[in-house]
């Protein structure tokens, strides 16, 4: 384990993949469990500040490190190719990605005593990607998820679990209209997918490119606390 500065966690190795702990306060007795997905290249540390923003007394903040190395601090679940104009990846580095996802999943609930069916993933690009992925195809593993400026993956579309079990998850959408990484179509794409599963998530369209927004951020947050409250 690392060990931490002045102005943020430390990182811990205990579990499958490298974490921390946002809001390490509320480590016991936590209600819910909220994980954050970076982005290809990145590293858990860019979405600390989200993280710090929807803390809150009952839910456990995490944010994780992408198992694979891209370079000094540079994390992702998969390679991907945008050489094309489209993204093109690798299939066999997404799943291996998805069960070591899955597996942090279990290992973080049962580390810190979080009930079954009370984990929220958060995810910006890859990690919306990867965030979707787990809510299609192991829906029982994720209660909410939150997906900024990422795409379903036709894979994870056509293999997905009975339309019934996704119905229980809840979806919240944020997404450039001039993203030029992922264009702002994907997230229609999302949407109308999600409809021929009956299911309606929250989209919140920005103008604006590949990021996460204040707007955004003051969204989700309203969207959490109303989901929470029932």
């Amino acid at each position: 384990m690392t060990v931490a500065s002045a102005t943020q966690p430390a990182l811990l190795t205990d579990l499958s993949l490298g974490y921390r702990l946002v809001n390490p306060a509320q480590a016991t007795g936590a209600k819910r469990l909220l994980l954050l997905l970076h982005g290809v290249g990145g590293n858990e540390l860019n979405l600390l500040p989200v993280g710090e923003q929807l803390a809150d007394g009952h839910t456990l903040v995490l944010t994780v490190r992408a198992p694979l190395v891209f370079g000094p601090m540079g994390f992702g679940f998969y390679q991907v190719d945008f050489s094309s104009g489209k993204p093109v990846f690798n299939q066999a580095q997404q799943l291996d990605g998805q069960r070591l996802l899955l597996t942090f999943i279990r290992e973080a609930s049962a580390r810190y005593g979080i009930p079954a069916g009370q984990v929220y993933l958060l995810g910006f690009s890859q990690g919306a990607i990867m965030a979707y992925d787990v809510a299609l195809t192991h829906p029982a593993q994720v209660r909410g998820v939150l997906a900024f400026s990422g795409r379903m993956l036709i894979e994870s579309r056509q293999h997905h679990a009975p339309a019934a079990d996704i119905r229980k998850v809840h979806f919240f959408l944020s997404h450039g209209r001039h993203d030029d990484k992922l264009p702002a179509f994907y997230a229609d794409e999302a949407v109308t997918f999600l409809q021929t599963l009956n299911i309606t998530p929250h989209y919140e369209a920005f103008e604006g490119g590949h990021e996460v927004t204040a707007s955004g951020m003051m969204a989700a947050q309203k969207w959490l606390g109303r989901v929470n409250s029932f």
